[in-house]
């Protein structure tokens, strides 16, 4: 609602402004703004990085005046509406990112009096230089990448029917480590990538590519998914957030990464390093070929932050309003920990949920929401160690053809004790225009997702605020000093003043996982009550009025300071808290 009402008060306040313009030009000549001097550098701005030959929006393109004048009503009626620059991010409730394409009033004020003008042409003098581009290359000083690394050769994407994942491993050709400064995955063939997930990995001593196809190719024939005996992540995600680094990703609408002058990726160097290209094909109808690559800007010092992309809120999986036991069987869904339940046929709003807490304080440079076409939105949310809860993302109309990476303008500072829940809704139902079978139900895989799949993946790039906290708790253990805890309690589950307690609760025990599994709630059924109170922070997700009265077995962070526990796992224990 807040998006339709922000678009009819433009849409007035446009028309208001285009008639004070118009007013002024009749009081004192001729002032209507012309394609040369006013809009040329808006068009350059915000529009020409796609809108020009050999990129996704080359149908349309907008570098010259002539390309531009045809479609001068189209222009008008796409920026009164902000339906062009596409920028899907509900400002009202997200943060500020420095991407952010949409044009700010000013800017609709005057290419709508442009057009309403007649579209003029002006001086051509006045034009600002071409953008800079090398050889479809973004960095904005035109220059080339300082390495670039391309699969080994063509692939050949077939007409029809179903492409497996593509996996191809292609040695780094460096002989030391360096430090990231800006990153562009290139699809060689945009019609046919879905999307490119880049990783760095490394094979063990004596291991080639081709060796681990072999036995990754027996493992399948023994029925085992997934394996890759002998890859190891080269630069593993730090803390509670284990996993492997997204070293770069490409899906529609995404292009050149440039990180803040403080911050970097790490790219290590040595003869067992090599760039993992995972790439989704989508055949279009026609043989086609592809070859896709990525391109490094490097820079000569280390930073003070080192940046690390990892699926952001994924450790705890609530389906359609039921938590899932880590435990559950069936396939888990990628990137998470948690076999999520098939969509139903024709089931309009599938909620998925997932949680993360945080251990160590991390800055937050960038959101990044993947999911396919069944997906309507994504919310991104922080509950801080307070309790205060913040939204800092929220895309009401996710597209699956224009999925972008939401680079903060002011990075997001979060203390230990806080925890990001993501929230994205799917329509299985006729009323979604691209569901190509809504009588059937949808799959969350782990492996081979295909686009009429469905996946849940909140990507974040962050850093940890410690610059030494690996080393930290590496040498500490993973309750070093000022790390809280994650703790498991029972309780009794009580509403006060509008606070959510845990009464009679048991002393919390420390836990190695986020998520509940069958036996950890087997155990809380039987465990006595005990005498503690805490209180809970962040439990909306987890319906607690459904569990009012209950004893409850309670998941999070333990913020000692304020005794209370910053929850990401809340299940019934028993149905009534007994005497």
């Amino acid at each position: 609602m807040r998006s339709t009402g922000r678009a009819d008060t433009n849409l007035l306040i446009g028309i208001a402004s285009v008639a004070v313009f118009n007013f002024a030009a009749t009081a004192t000549g001729p002032v209507s703004p012309t394609f040369s001097k006013e809009v040329a550098p808006i068009l350059s701005r915000h529009c020409v990085t796609c809108h020009r030959a050999g990129e996704i929006a080359s149908a349309v393109p907008l570098l010259i005046y002539d390309e531009v004048r045809p479609w001068a009503k189209s222009i008008k009626e796409k920026v009164i509406t902000r339906e062009m620059p596409p920028w899907p991010a509900d400002p009202n409730r997200s943060l500020r990112f420095r991407n952010d394409a949409s044009l700010d009033q000013k800017e609709i004020n005057t290419l709508v009096a442009w057009v309403n003008a007649g579209a003029p042409k002006g001086n051509a003098t006045d034009s600002p230089p071409p953008p800079v581009s090398a050889a479809g290359w973004r960095h904005p000083t035109g220059r080339n990448p300082d390495l670039i690394i391309s699969m080994p050769q063509e692939f050949e994407v077939p007409a029809q029917g179903t492409v497996p994942y593509v996996r191809r491993l292609v040695n780094v050709p460096l002989s030391q480590d360096r430090w990231v400064a800006a990153l562009q995955v290139r699809p060689g063939n945009p019609a046919v990538v879905h999307h490119i997930a880049i990783t760095e990995d490394t094979l063990d001593k004596g291991v080639k590519p081709a060796d681990l196809e072999a036995l990754a190719s027996f493992a399948r024939q023994q029925g085992f998914q997934n394996v890759l005996p002998g890859l190891r992540p080269a630069v593993p995600a730090p803390g509670n957030n284990s996993g492997v680094d997204m070293l770069g990703v490409y899906t529609p609408g995404t292009t050149l990464e440039m990180y803040d002058d403080d911050t970097a990726k790490l790219m290590k160097g040595g003869e067992n390093s090599y760039i993992n290209f995972n790439i989704h094909y989508q055949p279009n109808g026609q043989p086609q070929k592809d070859r896709s690559m990525i391109g490094f800007w490097f820079r000569s010092s280390a930073p003070r932050h080192q940046l690390f992309r990892v699926p952001g809120a994924t450790k705890t999986i609530i389906a359609n309003g039921r938590e899932i036991l880590s435990d559950a069987r069936g396939r888990k869904a990628e990137g998470t920990g948690a076999a999520i339940p098939p969509i139903p046929p024709n089931q309009e709003n599938y909620e998925v949920t997932g949680i993360t807490a945080y251990q160590e304080p991390i800055v937050i440079f960038q959101f990044q929401p993947h999911a396919h076409i069944r997906c309507k939105d994504f919310q991104y949310t922080v509950v801080y160690p307070d309790g205060r809860e913040q939204s800092v993302l929220s895309v009401p109309k996710f597209n699956f053809q224009w999925q972008l990476a939401y680079d903060l303008e002011t990075p997001l500072h979060l203390a230990a004790g806080s925890k990001l829940v993501v929230t994205a809704h799917y329509d299985n139902s006729r009323n979604n225009k691209y569901n190509p079978a809504p009588d059937q139900e949808v799959h969350f895989r782990d492996v081979e997702n295909q686009s009429w799949d469905e996946m849940f993946t909140p990507f974040v790039q962050f850093s940890t605020d410690i610059p030494d906290f690996a080393q930290q708790t590496n040498a500490a253990g993973p309750h070093a000093k000022n790390v809280p805890d994650i703790v498991e309690v029972d309780g009794c589950l009580v509403q006060s003043g509008g606070i959510w307690m845990l009464t009679r609760a048991t002393s919390p025990i420390a836990s190695e996982s986020q998520a509940t599994t069958s036996a950890a709630l087997k155990s809380a059924e039987g465990r006595p009550l005990g005498n503690e109170t805490f209180q809970l922070l962040g439990v909306n997700a987890f319906s607690p009025a459904g569990h009012l009265g209950q004893k409850v077995a309670v998941k999070g962070v333990w913020i000692k300071a304020n005794g209370g526990i910053n929850v990401t796992s809340l299940q019934m224990a028993a149905a009534a808290c007994g005497q």
